[in-house]
């Protein structure tokens, strides 16, 4: 997917060691690219991997909590 102009670019390197290329629109990354293998990354798929960090809760804890008139995330 081609970055519109006006995005910044900075490479910054992980804790791991891995360097990545971030690119800027204002101040949201649009993309990252890992530099050692080419992968390219984009806002739907850090969406994905920010639902699949949530922590998933015990089916007892969700209905507890509807239970209560809470809402369970």
């Amino acid at each position: 997917m081609p970055i519109p102009g006006g995005a910044r670019y900075r490479v910054k390197t992980t804790a791991s060691g891995k360097k990545v290329r971030l690119a800027f629109q204002g101040d949201q990354v649009v993309e990252a690219k890992n530099l050692a293998t080419g992968d390219t990354h984009t806002p739907a798929e850090f969406a994905a991997d920010a639902r699949a960090r949530k922590t998933k809760r015990h089916p007892a804890v969700h209905s507890f909590l509807r239970g209560a008139g809470m809402k369970s995330w």
